[in-house]
C-alpha cells in the first residue's frame, strides 16, 4: 500500500512539474518545433542512443562478468539482460538503477553464474559507469559555475549534490577495497547503519552479501586491466549520450548560439533529473530540460521539445525491451524461479508459466 501512495504521489508531482514547464514552454511554439523536427534526425538519435544503452552497456558489462568466468558469455544473452534492465529502470521511481536487480537475475537464470558474482557484476558495472557519469556531470557543473551567475539557491543545491556524491563513492570504494581484510564491506556498513538487519529476509542474506562484497573487492583489487577497459567503454558511452544531445539541440532554430561545451551542462541536468524518484522521470525531465536551455540561452520552448524527443527515443527501447522480458520468460517459462528473484519478475513469470501451461 505505502508504494502504490508513493508512487500515486510522485506522479502527480511529476505531472504538476510537466505542467509548469508546458506553460512555461509555450504549447503552440512546442507544437511548431516539434512540427519542423527532422525525422532523420531522429532516427539518428534513436540509433546513437540504442547503441550506448544497449551495446556498448552490454559489451562493457559482458567483459565484467567474463572476468569473474573462465568460459565465453553469450552477448545476446547479455543483451536481452540490459536491455530489459534498462527498461524495468524506466517505468520505475529510480530510473537509474530500478532494473538492475532484474538483469542480474536474468543471467543467473540464463546459467551464465551464480547469484553472488551476477549481482556482483551488475554492481561493478553501475559503479563504474557511474563514475563516468560523474566525471562528466563536474565538467557540466564547473561549466554553469564558470559561466553564470547561478542563483546561490541553485548553486548551494548542486554543490551540495556533488559533495554527497563524492562522499558516497569514497564510501563505497574504501569500503570495498577493505572488503577481504575482516571490515565490513560497503553494503553491509549501509545494512548495519541503517540497521535493515533486523528484517528478516535481510539478515538471512547475510552470507551472500559478504560473498558478493568479495568478489567485488577481488575484481577491483586484481583485475585492473579489465576495470580501464571497462571504464574506457563507460566514458565512450557517455560521449555518444553528448552526440545525442549536440544531433538534437543543432536542429533547433536557436543553434547559432549552441557551443559544444554547454552540452555537459545539458547532460548534468539530465542525469540530475534521472535520479529524482518518479516513474520515467515523468516532469522532472521536463522541467530540467526547459531551465538549463533557457539559462543557455536556448529558448524554453526547444528545452521542453528536446525534453519530449529525448523521452520518445527512450521510450521506444522500453517497448523493445517489454518484448525482451516477455522473451524471457517464455525461454524460461519451465523454470522455478528462486524466493530471491524481484517480485515483479516473480509474478510475471508466475503467470506467463500458467497461461503456457494451461
Amino acid at each position: 500500500m505505502r508504494k502504490i501512495i508513493f508512487c500515486i504521489t510522485s506522479l502527480f508531482v511529476g505531472l504538476l512539474l510537466f505542467v509548469i514547464a508546458m506553460q512555461q514552454a509555450g504549447v503552440g511554439d512546442v507544437l511548431r518545433t516539434i512540427s519542423l523536427f527532422p525525422l532523420s534526425i531522429i532516427i539518428l538519435v534513436l540509433l546513437v542512443n540504442f547503441i550506448a544503452i544497449c551495446v556498448i552497456g552490454s559489451w562493457r558489462w559482458k567483459i565484467i562478468i567474463e572476468s569473474q568466468n573462465s568460459h565465453k558469455i553469450s552477448f545476446l544473452k547479455i543483451f536481452r539482460a540490459k536491455l530489459v534492465g534498462f527498461t524495468v529502470s524506466y517505468i520505475t521511481p529510480s530510473v537509474l538503477v530500478g532494473g538492475e536487480p532484474v538483469r542480474a537475475y536474468m543471467i543467473k537464470e540464463d546459467g551464465i553464474c551464480n547469484w553472488e558474482k551476477s549481482f556482483a557484476s551488475v554492481v561493478i558495472d553501475q559503479a563504474i559507469y557511474f563514475f563516468s557519469l560523474f566525471l562528466l556531470m563536474i565538467t557540466g557543473f564547473l561549466f554553469l559555475v564558470y559561466h553564470f551567475s547561478l542563483p546561490i539557491e541553485v548553486f548551494l543545491g548542486f554543490g551540495i549534490i556533488i559533495i554527497f556524491t563524492v562522499l558516497t563513492f569514497y564510501l563505497f570504494y574504501s569500503k570495498i577495497l577493505n572488503g577481504n581484510s575482516g571490515e565490513d564491506g560497503f553494503f553491509m556498513f549501509i545494512i548495519k547503519t541503517l540497521k535493515l538487519n533486523r528484517i528478516k529476509f535481510v539478515r538471512s542474506k547475510e552470507k551472500n552479501i559478504k560473498r558478493t562484497e568479495k568478489i567485488i573487492a577481488q575484481f577491483f583489487k586484481t583485475k585492473k586491466e579489465v576495470f580501464l577497459k571497462a571504464f574506457l567503454l563507460a566514458v565512450l558511452e557517455g560521449i555518444l549520450y553528448l552526440i545525442v544531445i549536440c544531433s538534437i539541440i543543432l536542429c533547433f532554430d536557436s543553434a547559432n548560439v549552441f557551443e559544444f561545451t554547454q552540452s555537459f551542462s545539458i547532460f548534468f541536468l539530465i542525469t540530475l533529473a534521472n535520479f529524482i524518484p518518479i516513474p520515467g522521470s515523468f516532469g522532472s525531465f521536463e522541467a530540467a530540460l526547459t531551465f538549463i536551455f533557457d539559462l543557455l540561452n536556448l529558448g524554453k520552448s526547444n528545452g521542453f521539445t528536446f525534453s519530449l524527443i529525448y523521452r520518445f527515443i527512450n521510450i521506444a527501447l522500453v517497448v523493445v525491451g517489454f518484448f525482451a522480458l516477455i522473451h524471457f520468460e517464455i525461454t524460461t517459462a519451465s523454470h522455478k524461479f528462486g524466493a530471491e528473484a524481484p517480485k515483479a519478475l516473480l509474478k510475471m513469470h508466475k503467470f506467463l508459466k500458467r497461461i503456457i501451461h494451461n
